[in-house]
């Protein structure tokens, strides 16, 4: 066992780059099914602990479900009854694998280390980025599909996030020096931590659904036209938790990130006079984990924008 550990200890930092767009490649094809399964409540996500065709039900053999590359082999389509699969599922595989390479990257470049061995600190923020990947991508994309969300996605997560929150490095990684997500000033810190982005939920939450009860009234058509709703309770319940696991900075940040997206896709639908709008999940979705992984440069732009207008009023 210390043979393998030194071994371990001993890997570049480019080998935990590629295993873990390794396990992300599977991890992908795993949340493939939970965003067929989960929202149907007559399947399982582990039963059948085997995938299946969709059209003609076969389970699918070992080699059929080789995650990127199963979908070329096959040519797109079933073996069994040659109903075509969207290139959406291989595009979902690479997807989550690139996350968690540029995650396990991110990480070792924020803990200054070139081996993720070498600090068990790190590899519990990695774990705590990659969860915020794992739940984040298949609730944007069932969020796409059918403008719903089980709880399971959204309420589930908080078991293990919330006492994930004691981790202050997971929340203030990429943060830097001169930002942190603590709202109080007591010790002990991991207390502090799971306290301060639990209140951030909450707040963030409560601030949401405001925001929706006003643009109900200011654009009362257009709710009407969706359900009578501008803003769903899912994307509620989801503040919660992303405030959970992202404290206020980076929250700040990827609710500002999905309105920019949001905002200039529905432009370009108003001008091209097609579709009829985006759920605002995926925004969310898709800021949380830009906040995630790119905060240092995030924070560089804005600095260097303060700076930009400074210059301009002077």
């Amino acid at each position: 066992m210390g043979e393998f550990l030194k071994i371990v200890g001993e890997m570049p930092w480019w080998f935990w780059v590629a295993f873990w767009f390794f396990i992300g490649s599977f991890v992908g094809s795993f949340i493939n099914v939970v965003v067929y399964r989960l929202p149907r409540n007559c399947l399982s996500v582990n039963k059948p602990s085997r995938s299946f065709c969709p059209s003609c039900k076969t389970q699918l053999k070992a080699k059929d479900n080789l995650p990127i590359i199963g979908w070329a082999l096959l040519r797109g389509k079933c073996r069994y009854c040659g109903v075509k699969y969207g290139i959406r599922y291989p595009l979902v595989e690479l997807l989550v694998a690139t996350l968690f390479a540029v995650s396990s990257y991110a990480v070792l470049y924020d803990y200054g280390a070139r081996n993720l061995a070498a600090d068990p600190w790190a590899w519990l923020t990695l774990v705590y980025v990659l969860g915020i990947i794992g739940v984040l991508v298949p609730w944007a994309l069932i969020d796409f599909d059918l403008t719903y969300i089980p709880d399971k996605l959204t309420l589930g997560p908080l078991v293990v996030f919330v006492p994930l929150g004691a981790h202050a490095a997971g929340p203030r990684f990429g943060l830097g020096s001169g930002v942190d997500h603590l709202l109080f000033k007591f010790e002990p810190t991991w207390l502090n931590s799971m306290l301060s982005v639990v209140v951030t939920g909450v707040l963030a939450a409560l601030a949401l659904w405001l925001i929706g009860k006003i643009a109900k009234v200011v654009f009362r058509k257009r709710a009407a036209e969706i359900g009578g709703e501008a803003m769903g309770l899912a994307d509620v319940k989801l503040m919660i938790l992303l405030g959970v696991m992202l404290g206020w900075p980076k929250l700040v940040a990827g609710f500002f990130i999905a309105i920019f997206v949001g905002a200039t896709l529905g432009i370009i639908q108003l001008a091209l006079k097609k579709g009829h709008g985006v759920p605002f999940g995926p925004h969310l979705a898709f800021g949380a984990i830009t906040a995630t992984l790119a905060m240092p440069w995030l924070l560089a732009a804005a600095d260097w924008y303060m700076e930009l207008l400074g210059g301009l009023a002077k």
